[in-house]
């Protein structure tokens, strides 16, 4: 009876669980008509790492975490569970596309044909397997995405970005200057819902005065 309580929590937690991609490009990717694909950190919160009887075996939320990233990021590789103050985490690599004019693999960050700036798409094929995962008995999945943009112009830029968090600032369409060197977005939940149910978001954009031209 013990047993099947702590898989029935395991579960329960499970389908809750927060996810986030956190993949690093560079500026100059972004504009590439070749697109190349780059491994992006994925993590995701379990119960445990280990087995609460023996923790040189996996825990069963651990179990799961696996099965069902496997599922959705078929190309995902299982790297490590580690404990960050006091949430368990499971880190996977996953394939992510960076540059190119077409949509190409699940996940794409680029500028497309859309001028200078920054979209992420994502395929119908992730976004159907997303779904199906919010209509299973695991549940859903609470996806978050952060990304580290380096800015490798040797220049600041003038941007205008909605619905996201550059360095923890809130930026709602809002002009933003962005530095040289490391940066970071973070999706808000509109933008995120705003993908998958669109298969593109919008994160920012080059601002050009009036009368001016790059």
């Amino acid at each position: 009876m013990k047993k099947l309580l702590v898989s029935l929590s395991c579960c329960v937690l499970l389908s809750a669980c927060k996810v986030e991609l956190s993949p690093s490009v560079n500026l100059s990717d972004l504009s590439s008509e070749t697109p190349k694909t780059i491994k992006s950190d994925l993590t995701l919160e379990v119960t445990a790492c280990g087995d609460y009887q023996d923790s040189r075996k996996e825990s069963s939320s651990l179990i799961e975490a696996k099965q069902k990233i496997t599922e959705i990021f078929p190309n995902a590789e299982y790297v490590e569970c580690y404990k960050e103050k006091f949430d368990s985490k499971a880190l996977f690599k996953i394939p992510v596309v960076v540059g190119g004019k077409q949509p190409a693999g699940d996940i794409q960050i680029t500028n497309g044909n859309w001028g200078d700036g920054m979209i992420v798409l994502v395929s119908k094929e992730l976004n159907n397997k997303m779904s199906n995962m919010k209509k299973s008995p695991v549940g859903k999945l609470d996806f978050n995405i952060k990304i580290n943009l380096n800015n490798d112009s040797g220049n600041e830029r003038n941007i205008t970005a909605n619905g996201v968090y550059i360095d923890e600032n809130p930026v709602l369409l809002n002009q933003y200057v962005l530095q040289k060197g490391n940066n970071t977005f973070r999706l808000s939940n509109v933008s995120v819902d705003f993908l998958l149910k669109n298969n593109i978001t919008f994160i920012y954009e080059d601002y050009k005065k009036k009368g001016e031209t790059q």
